[in-house]
Order: structure tokens, then sequence, then C-alpha cells
């Protein structure tokens, strides 16, 4: 079995830093790790992290990237194979070890956002034996979707999925608190004619009275198959109540802080987007990230349409003195490896959990180094 020794490197724990440490992988899994003062010495495989940070790989429960490397213009397609490929080496090269690609369930409101598409993903998936780094399904259902509601029940029961989400995009709530803005949206997104996003607009309109029978159902099916659930864009603590007695544990991008604190009081775990920090808004003018995290109200940044957002938020919250940079790493990792129950094998620098690791180095801008998946090492950058 291979040993690995990573020595003089600075650990970040889940409760702090230690300089000069050192980390022992064998085979898959975390061996032992310390500090200088017990380093051991005659291990097969050495490296000298020469100082720079070793962490837990980033675990993103939210990236709807896959969807612009499928169609990056409207109307020009590739292969969801390749598409996988290449979000593969991005996800490494950014620090992500597991990612949750968020794929929608609808009716073609988005682009790729359809049936067609989650199955033909999933296959890739499945068919591609030799990624860099973890790749797991997030099925986030818009609930006006009929066609939607009946395959995601399927992809729970055949246990093809390892998250759901629950998405209402009907205008007046949620993301879009107009008609208006859901329109601007589509426009700019998708460049669809007015005819076509009225047509958009009345298929919504006419599933509305379906919308709580398949909440229901479908947050049964989950939490009977162990499955975490989302909520997505909670815009008031009602609602956050309300999903959280179906068994919803996650809230997604709740719009106001008073969302945010019910959903932080209820023991979801709230997620917000890590380009919100590093852009310092929301991009619809929602809750602001660093607001919700000095409020102590947000357990997790997710990539949500930037991967390279991830790491960049870690170290501007501590360049910004807003938290501690073992607080920050949890963030990323601890936090969301429990909301989806991984946390037993991911998430922290522990003996006997998987080798999921990247050494960063920093100067003005974190770069990672190496990165680990299950003790193989997937990258090096010099």
């Amino acid at each position: 079995m291979k040993r690995t020794l990573i020595k003089n490197a600075s650990l970040i724990l889940p409760d702090r830093l230690i300089e000069g440490g050192w980390l022992l992988i064998e085979g898959a899994k975390i061996a032992g790790l310390g500090d200088s003062s017990n380093c051991p010495s005659s291990e097969l495989v050495q490296i000298d992290a020469g100082g720079d940070f070793l962490m837990p790989g980033m675990i993103d429960l939210h990236c709807d990237s896959i969807e612009k490397l499928v169609e990056p213009r409207p109307d020009v397609h590739f292969e969801p194979h390749l598409a996988l490929i290449e979000n593969d080496r991005r996800m490494a090269g950014c620090g992500i070890t597991t990612e949750f690609h968020a794929v929608s369930l609808d009716d073609n409101e988005f682009g790729v956002r359809s049936v067609n598409f989650i199955q033909d993903f999933i296959h890739a998936i499945k068919s591609e034996s030799n990624t860099l780094v973890r790749h797991e399904i997030h099925a986030r259902l818009e609930v006006t979707s009929k066609n939607g509601y009946e395959i995601i029940s399927q992809l729970i029961t055949g246990n093809e999925v390892s998250l759901v989400s629950l998405m209402d995009h009907t205008p007046g709530q949620g993301q879009y608190t107009s008609e208006e803005s859901y329109r601007s949206y589509l426009r700019r997104t998708i460049h669809i004619s007015e005819q076509e996003i009225d047509a958009v607009l009345a298929l919504k309109k006419g599933q509305e009275t379906e919308i709580p029978t398949r909440i229901e159902n479908v947050t049964r099916l989950a939490c009977e198959a162990g499955i975490a659930i989302a909520s997505h864009d909670d815009d008031s603590p009602e609602k956050v109540a309300q999903l959280s007695a179906l068994g919803v544990t996650i809230s997604e991008f709740p719009t106001t802080m008073e969302s945010a604190r019910k959903a932080h009081e209820l023991g979801l775990a709230v997620c917000l987007g890590a380009p919100n920090v590093v852009r310092g808004k929301s991009s619809g003018g929602n809750l602001r990230a660093i607001e919700a995290i000095e409020a102590g109200v947000c357990d997790v940044l997710c990539a949500d349409y930037y991967p390279s957002a991830m790491l960049a938020a870690v170290f501007k919250l501590v360049s910004q003195h807003i938290i501690s940079l073992h607080e920050a790493v949890r963030l990323v990792t601890i936090n969301p490896a429990r909301a989806v129950g991984f946390g037993a094998a991911l998430g922290t620098l522990e003996e006997g959990k998987l080798a999921d690791l990247i050494l960063i180095k920093y100067d003005r801008h974190p770069r990672v180094r190496r990165l680990f998946v299950s003790g193989k090492e997937r990258l090096v950058h010099e």
C-alpha cells in the first residue's frame, strides 16, 4: 500500500492551524497527522510543502457551470461527456474535490435545463471512470414542471442523485419579485422572444395548483431514500418553516436576512454563493453573503456559477478579518459535507478519513499546487 508523507505544511484543522505540520496518506485514507515534534522520517514518498497551507478538498454543493460548457451560446451544443471532462479539469484546478452538479429539471425553461440533459449527463458521469475529482448529481426540480416531477421521482428511487432541491421561479416571489424582473432575466440569458416568454409564464401558472402535492411527494421520497433536500431562494421565514417541517435541511440562497435567520434557528444549513462574497453583493440584489457570515447565519459557501470563487472567498473573508482561516475553510469543507451526509468520510484533516486534500500557495491570491482525491495525487502545479 502506497504511503505518502506531506511535511512542513500549515495544516488547516476545523478549530485551529498547525504550522510546520505533517500528514501521512496510506492508500486512500489519512493515516496520521501532527506537528513537527513527532513527524515520521522514513516514509516511501515525501512531499515538502514549503510552509504552504494543507486543507481538505472543497465540497461544492451547487454549481451550474456545466450548463455553459454544454451550451456556451444559445443553440450551440456540445456533448455532455466532453463538457464533463472540461468541467473536471476546471474543478480540480479550483481545489474542488467533490462536485455536486446542479442540474435542473424543468420544461426547457432555461436552455439545457431539461429532462433529457440530466439523463444524458448522468450517463456521461457513469461512463467516465478516470475523472480527476468526484462528481455527484444535485437534481433541481422546478416545481411547476410536470415532466421534471415525474423524472425526479424515478431518479430518487433509482439512487441516481445525491442532493435534491426545490425551485419555484414563478414571478412574484423568491428570486423574481416581479414579472418584469423574470422577463428581463430570460431576455438576457436565453434570448427568447416576448411571445415565447408569454408561453413559459402561461405554462408555469397552469401548474400552480399542483405545486403543494409535488413538494410533499418529493420530500417524502427523498427522506425515505436518505437524500438531503434543499429549498431555493427562500424569501420569508414562513416559507422556511413550512419546508423545514417537510424535511428540508438546507436553505439555498435565502433572499433576505430574516429567511436566513429563521433557517439557522431551525437548524437548516444556510448555503450562499461564493461569488456573492468575492463580488461583495448578490447578482440578483438579494442578501449579501458577507452580512450573513458576519451575523453567524451562513454555514456553507458554494460555487453557484463560478468555481474559482470558492477558494477566493475563503481568503477574502480572512484578509478582511471577517472570520478566521479555519472558520472560513469550514464553510467549504466540513459544513457542506455534513449537510449532505458525507461528514463521516470527508471534510476534515482527520485520521481515518478519505485523503481528499489540496495544498495551497498563497501570496496575493490562493493557488492550488497539489490535489489528492482518495489518496491519489491528481494535480501537480509547482
